[in-house]
């Protein structure tokens, strides 16, 4: 009966009565019951295991597209990096920042502010975005809004959502649009000298790897920043007269090559204007070449108080000097060059031995039309109308047109 009910199909569970081997029967059924007991214990610890095992290949999975993603935001920073890192020139170095740079990381909408120490100001350099990009003109003052207190403070910030920060300014009110912010300092050789700000129209945009990108990416940015302004800046002096702070022969001629190139293209008039000092060796042998000096340099400041920010003056050598007048005709140039020959004949310098020195120039001058034949020769022209008022007496000008 216990062989039967044992081998009967269907049985659940080994029956216990089993007449006179009843003994055998319960032991045989608590081996059974053990049996199973322990296969449901090893059918969990494995179903344990393979959910384990699931859960570390989903980390896996996520640990990848997460390396993946930073491989590809290193591999940006460092495209980034090349391109600005061999760009000299400021104006060409925050174009590349715009294009090349932020534009490639997905970053359509920054702003660069650089801190103008003459001004005291954070001054918009370069920016991007929508409605509107922020002119050269925008501005922040000392203890005004996150971007000067990260400027101060050097810690970079991230703001998930603007409206529940009263301290966000929204640029003055001109960029109401602006949800997420982060603001990073440009850090070059352990001083800040600015802040890049990255904006978006939504919410919650930015995460803290996005801030920890940025912060590198701003490092790269501010070292780029400060060798160009460096270079532009070593370039300007070594264009300037160390004494009068014009122009030197070399970049005179460079920029009357650019002005003649450009007056011919959009058919503009040109002129050139040179002078010379008249009896400047004597007053060098009277008085000593610090006399002379200081005579040079207020030639300089006449030249510049009657000259426009497009006009080009320059120390042609020794006490020569030559200007170019763009787009400006014969008969302007003559009123200018009556101008500064009369400024320069009412200038005053007191000796330390009581007497009052004046001086005066001689000028000449040239102006050229688009379609003039000879105008390469203008400063030749002007040149030789120079010598011509000074054989004819002190402080006369003369003007020709080609």
């Amino acid at each position: 009966m216990w062989r039967q009910a044992l081998l009967a199909p269907g049985t659940g569970a080994v029956a216990a009565g089993a007449g006179a081997i009843a003994p055998l029967a319960q032991a045989v059924a608590a081996r059974h019951e053990r049996t199973v007991a322990e296969f449901e214990a090893s059918l969990k610890q494995s179903e344990e295991k393979l959910r384990q095992v699931e859960m570390l290949r989903r980390d896996l999975e996520e640990t990848k597209a997460h390396l993946e993603t930073k491989i590809q935001d290193l591999h940006s920073i460092y495209e980034a990096s090349t391109a600005i890192a061999g760009t000299l020139d400021t104006d060409e170095l925050f174009r590349t920042i715009g294009e090349r740079v932020m534009r490639t990381l997905g970053l359509n909408d920054f702003c660069i502010l650089l801190y103008n120490s003459e001004k005291r100001r954070l001054t918009c350099r370069a920016s991007a975005g929508s409605p509107l990009s922020l002119s050269d003109d925008f501005h922040i003052a000392p203890g005004e809004g996150v971007s000067w207190r990260v400027f101060e403070s050097g810690d970079p910030v991230y703001i998930p959502d603007v409206r529940a920060t009263p301290e966000f300014r929204y640029y003055g009110g001109r960029r109401m649009d602006v949800r997420s912010f982060m603001c990073v300092p440009l850090l070059s050789k352990g001083k800040v000298i600015g802040v890049l700000n990255v904006n978006h129209p939504e919410p919650n945009a930015f995460d803290a790897e996005s801030l920890a990108t940025m912060r590198v990416l701003a490092t790269h940015m501010a070292i780029a920043i400060e060798n160009a302004e460096m270079f532009q800046f070593v370039k300007t002096l070594a264009d300037k007269d160390s004494l009068t702070l014009l122009y030197n022969h070399g970049a005179f001629h460079a920029k009357l090559n650019i002005e003649l190139e450009r007056a011919a293209r959009y058919g503009r008039p040109l002129s050139v204007i040179m002078l010379d000092l008249d009896c400047f060796k004597e007053i060098n042998d009277a008085y000593g070449h610090i006399v002379g000096d200081r005579i040079l340099v207020m030639t300089a400041g006449v030249l510049c108080a009657h000259l426009r920010k497009s006009d080009v003056a320059a120390r042609y050598g020794g006490d020569e000097f030559a200007v170019i007048l763009p787009e400006t005709d014969l008969a302007a140039t003559a009123t200018i060059a009556g101008r500064i020959a009369a400024g320069i004949s009412q200038v005053r310098l007191d000796t330390r031995k009581g007497e009052v020195i004046s001086f005066s120039a001689s000028i000449g001058y040239a102006a050229c039309l688009p379609e003039s034949k000879d105008r390469d020769g203008i400063l030749n022209v002007a040149d030789r109308l120079m010598y011509e008022s000074k054989r004819r007496g002190h402080g006369g000008i003369l003007g020709e047109q080609l």
